[in-house]
């Protein structure tokens, strides 16, 4: 945004200079990057924030700056024109088609103008702001624009076919040629102003060459509409088409001023080009709803460390176009329709605090007042995992929470119901995430691409998607967001001098899965399960939960392909919230054994898709609390072994915490526990 120093003059005398004005206006939060120097003027540069589209304007910015400097500020005539304004023979008209991206439509006709070179003191001031002269037709539009911050827009009226102009959404194939000599392709959906036969403007952002005003137009039609912001930013995106125009609606510009902006500029028309204001077509209603804001001066005082006088902070929120009327420090503030950024009490206290000046409160150290806050089990549960993690060797990552839908079906069986944005910013970021693998996957291809091979990686992040059967309401939504962990190896796991490296394999990722689930005091299994897009996937299943809580497998070939990686990858992804529910933080102490234990070997021969987790829990509970530990020593397939069989070798730890067992009595539960093995396994012995 640029603002001319003696433009704003008109409208304020602040009392200062260009460079105090300057400072002024960035210390409230308008930041005036550079100053130029333009045929006597002083010209500035500002930096508007997206919240602050009031000013984009003088108006507006000759609003801050009389709150800044405390001086009077002078508007310009917008009253109504009076008067009943004649009536032209002309055939005009307007329809709005699509209300709810166009809710107000004005249109008023002139007629009998006289088009030629504007007057210096409009063209001189847009000139000023880097604005090229037209003529006074579209000089003055651009004029009010710059002023009021309510685009306006112009078109020969004899030129529309039919006279009626009607707001609606374009049709499959229909083309425009815009002002600036481009014949542009409209895309269904996208808001046009358009006459009997075709689109005769992109609305909210850029008029048609076919209706433009020229120096042989004796009869226009004014546009001033309110466009929803939304539909005027996703129009100017896929176009590829920016202006003036599109960038304060893309904003949102002032309800408020859709007429009155009407009138001004209908006002500066026949002073500059002549002719006679006849009828006003009005559709629609985008009138901002009133609010009130109740406003403590004593409470917004002790909130920013100062003691605020109630008659000058009244004259604060007074000068920035608010009503404040009450007694004392209670205030009922009045909020305008061009400031529809302020909703709460707090609100109004930044409002106050930045033009009283940031800078004169003082700073102060807040008393320290003791308290014991107890963490909730969730983020204790966090932090201990992200612990267990690190210890691990693992690195932790973050991505982002929006990926593309071709990302999110990476892989079909655990992306369920994916949530699709309505107005995404890009087909990269239209679904919120339904699995952390795509991140995980990208942030691998990004490593081993910088030659960063050997990786151990973790993501603590959000997996969202539709409920099942539920519909929103009140209390519920039909969406669900739950929290996952998903973990990524490969290259090389150990890199020792002595024993030589070793890549990463898939039971490195299934013992980091059952170290974090043993550090969380919660038995989990693992059975076979096909996913796609993995090879040797398992699920893990957590004891108490009916469904898997997760799986372990390796990225495929095509996974593989899909993201450019030239190495195995070893992948784990689980729900977190069996994991939430279940597990302990209570840490136990176990005394160092007072009597010793003793250790049996058992070797078993069963069938090859047996999973040796079943031969464990059929000893945990024959042994019962003479079992003190169960661990898988030899798995051997090969020579004297029958086909389809395998052998599994285990070493059975017994032993009592109260006295030392005897032979007899290991041999005893040894024996009992090879007969229930054979009794419901069927196994045999090697």
């Amino acid at each position: 945004m640029k603002l001319s120093f003696n433009w704003l003059k008109e409208y304020i005398d602040p009392g200062v200079t260009a460079e105090e004005l300057a400072e002024g206006l960035t210390m409230s939060g308008s930041e005036v990057e550079d100053i130029a120097e333009h045929e006597g003027d002083k010209v500035m540069s500002l930096e508007i924030t997206s919240n602050r589209p009031d000013c984009l304007n003088i108006i507006g910015l000759a609003r801050e700056a009389s709150a800044v400097f405390d001086k009077d500020l002078k508007l310009p005539d917008l009253s109504g024109l009076g008067e009943q304004p004649a009536s032209s023979d002309l055939k005009a008209g307007c329809r709005v088609d699509d209300a709810d991206l166009c809710p107000r439509y004005t249109a008023r006709v002139i007629t009998g103008v006289s088009v030629k070179k504007t007057g210096r003191g409009i063209s001189g001031k847009l000139l000023a702001l880097g604005l090229r002269e037209v003529n006074n037709v579209v000089d003055v539009t651009n004029y009010c624009l710059m002023e009021l911050g309510q685009p306006l827009h112009a078109f020969d009226l004899d030129r529309i076919k039919g006279g009626k102009v009607i707001v609606r959404g374009a049709k499959k194939g229909e083309k425009i040629t815009t002002i600036d000599d481009e014949e542009r392709a409209l895309q269904p959906g996208m808001l046009v102003i358009a006459d009997a036969e075709r689109p005769i403007a992109v609305a909210g952002v850029m008029g048609g060459k076919d209706t433009e005003v020229t120096a042989s137009t004796k009869n226009i039609l004014l546009e001033s509409a309110y466009f929803d912001p939304v539909s005027i930013r996703r129009t100017a995106r896929a176009l590829g088409l920016s202006s003036d125009s599109s960038y304060r609606f893309e904003r949102g510009v002032d309800k408020g001023m859709v007429l009155p902006a009407s009138d001004r500029a209908a006002r500066l028309i026949v002073s500059e080009a002549g002719g006679e204001i006849c009828e006003l077509y009005d559709e629609g209603r985008a009138e901002a709803a009133e609010v009130e804001v109740e406003f403590d001066v004593q409470k917004a005082g002790r909130t920013l460390g100062i003691e605020l006088d109630a008659g000058r902070t009244a004259g604060i929120l007074s000068r920035l176009g608010m009503s404040a009327r009450g007694k004392g420090g209670a205030l009922t503030v009045g909020i305008p329709s061009f400031r529809e950024d302020l909703k709460r009490e707090i609100d109004l206290v930044e409002e106050v605090a930045r033009i009283y000046g940031y800078d004169k409160i003082p700073p102060t150290i807040p008393r320290p007042v003791a308290s014991v806050v107890r963490k909730e089990r969730e983020r204790r549960i966090d932090e201990k995992l992200r612990g267990i993690l690190a210890a691990a060797g693992l690195n932790e990552i973050m991505t982002y929470s929006l990926i593309s839908a071709r990302a999110a079906a990476v892989s079909p069986d655990i992306c369920e119901g994916p949530v699709e944005l309505a107005n995404p910013l890009s087909e990269e970021q239209k679904v919120l995430t339904t699995q952390l693998l795509d991140g995980m996957l990208k942030a691998v291809s990004w490593n081993i691409n910088r030659t960063n091979k050997d990786l151990n990686l973790f993501e603590l992040g959000k997996v969202y998607k539709r409920a099942r059967g539920k519909k929103a309401g009140k209390k519920e939504t039909p969406y669900q967001e739950r929290p996952a962990l998903c973990a990524g190896m490969t290259g090389l796991i150990r890199k020792n001098w002595e024993e030589g490296p070793r890549p990463a394999g898939l039971f490195d990722i299934k013992g980091l899965v059952e170290e974090v689930l043993y550090r969380f005091r919660i038995n989990a299994g693992f059975e076979p399960v096909k996913i796609k897009g993995l090879e040797n996937s398992a699920a893990v299943k957590i004891d108490g939960a009916g469904e898997a809580s997760g799986f372990i497998g390796q990225a495929g070939q095509r996974l593989l392909e899909e993201y450019d990686i030239p190495q195995p990858v070893f992948l784990c992804h689980m729900d977190l919230t069996p994991l939430m529910e279940k597990s302990s933080l209570a840490e136990r102490y176990h005394a160092v054994p007072r009597f010793p234990s003793s250790s049996r070997d058992v070797s078993v021969l069963c069938e090859s898709a047996m999973p040796a987790g079943d031969i464990v829990k059929v000893i945990d509970a024959t042994g019962e609390d003479l079992v003190n530990g169960v661990e898988l020593v030899d798995i051997y397939e090969g020579e004297q072994i029958p086909a389809g069989k395998k052998s599994l070798t285990y070493s059975i730890e017994y032993g009592l915490e109260t006295r030392t067992l005897t032979d007899e009595e290991i041999e005893g539960v040894h024996s009992r526990i090879k007969q229930a093995l054979q009794k419901e396994l069927k196994v045999s012995f090697r």
